[in-house]
């Protein structure tokens, strides 16, 4: 098992939990890579019948990791990296998917939930989608997913903004189902997942293509379209001068750029 991740199975479900040392689970290449290469064996394995995701930390994931993305395929390509096969396993995949949010979920912490079926978050979890702040964009196909589950208004205050929002507006949204107390996020989660599994597999699973086939040629597109300005972004001033200021501990100036 990779060291970001632990996991176990149990009555159908595949819990899989985010860990880091730093408790804050960001996004790297090796990151990205391991959950996919995760997600891809549990297909073909009959004794997982659903997913179950949650993180130990401070963090659900805080996002990408600055210092990582410095290296990133990234900032070269998008096609066959990391990220771009993550996406197109969480797009195609075909088992249902449940996530425990608890602490921050950032960037692509959030996003990634917009690909779970079912989401329970603690009700002092906190979200942002950062991406103008950091000279980023969108990504994981939020710029699609997001408006036609938020609505365009609330879509455009999340993204453009990039201002930190609870679970209640996360709800409000559609990254999240159900909102619970704090520490009662996973017994939920774990409950949704394991009813899932008890289900007939081939009537959960058809259902889950039916839902998700009428967006599937937007949802390519976007995918497209994003990657192309994400490796643009990571090669632009903006984001540069971005990572500068984090390392630098003070913040970002764009009055420079236009």
């Amino acid at each position: 098992m990779s060291e970001n991740f632990e996991s176990n199975v149990a009555n159908g479900v595949l819990h899989l939990v985010f860990t880091s040392e730093d408790g804050l689970n960001t996004m790297d290449d090796r990151w990205l890579q391991s959950l996919e290469a995760i997600l891809r064996h549990s297909i073909d394995d009959r004794a997982v019948r659903a997913i179950l995701l949650s993180a130990r930390g401070s963090a659900f994931c805080a996002g990408a990791n600055f210092l990582g993305m410095r290296t990133s395929v990234l900032n070269q390509y998008f096609t066959g990296s990391p990220l771009a096969n993550l996406i197109d396993c969480l797009a195609n995949f075909p088992k249902p998917i449940v996530a425990a949010v608890h602490g921050k979920a950032i960037g692509g912490g959030a996003t990634l939930l917009l690909h779970c079926d079912l989401v329970v978050a603690a009700a002092d979890a906190q979200f942002r989608l950062p991406f103008t702040s950091l000279g980023a964009v969108p990504e994981l196909a939020s710029s699609y997913l997001l408006p036609r589950a938020a609505g365009s208004k609330l879509a455009n205050e999340l993204l453009l903004l990039g201002k930190l929002f609870d679970a209640h507006k996360a709800q409000r949204a559609g990254f999240v189902n159900e909102v619970v107390p704090a520490g009662e996020q996973l017994a939920l989660a774990r409950q949704w997942a394991e009813q899932l599994a008890a289900l007939a597999p081939t009537s959960v699973q058809t259902s889950k293509r039916l839902l998700r086939e009428a967006q599937q040629e937007g949802l390519a597109k976007a995918i497209a379209s994003e990657g192309a300005a994400l490796v643009a972004s990571l090669n632009h001033g903006e984001l540069q001068e971005a990572v500068a200021a984090f390392l630098e501990k003070r913040r970002p100036d764009f009055s420079k750029f236009h």
